[in-house]
């Protein structure tokens, strides 16, 4: 009976591992939107902290992989799809508990001055969840 009990106890804990890896959500939030002014271009950077995605183990390693949207809101409420879209792949010998997605795109002149907003729409290329997340930056000449 000693046996049994202790044999229930450890297969109830491996399944309940088990269930809350499957059962983690994809979580985006952005960490700072700065936008500068260089001349003939604006050039902006987002960076944002991406919590729960998958992460193959190989041969010691983990291998995440993380494809991203970024849409750009205008001033007056137009938006401009896609601006950037990119994949990040990543392999490391410990599992991460998270990754910051570094972005950079320019903006010619034809953008005004104005507030802007960019939505990340970030994609687990493993699972297929996604999450996303939105900042707002202003393009203001000095």
């Amino acid at each position: 009976m000693k046996y049994l009990l202790s044999g229930l106890i450890v297969l109830l804990t491996f399944v309940y591992a088990c269930k809350k890896e499957e059962g983690q959500k994809l979580e985006a939030s952005v960490n700072q939107t700065y936008a500068f002014d260089i001349g003939s271009a604006w050039e902006v950077n987002i960076s944002t902290k991406v919590k729960g995605f998958m992460q193959e183990e190989n041969n010691g390693k983990f291998k995440m992989s993380l494809s991203y949207t970024i849409d750009l809101v205008k001033p007056g409420g137009k938006t401009v799809n896609g601006i950037v879209s990119k994949t990040e792949d990543k392999i490391d010998k410990e599992k991460l508990p998270d990754f910051i997605l570094d972005s950079q795109f320019n903006l010619d002149t034809t953008y005004a001055p104005g507030k802007y907003k960019a939505i990340i729409n970030i994609r687990d290329v493993i699972t297929g969840k996604t999450a996303s997340s939105t900042s707002s930056f202003d393009l203001a000449k000095d």
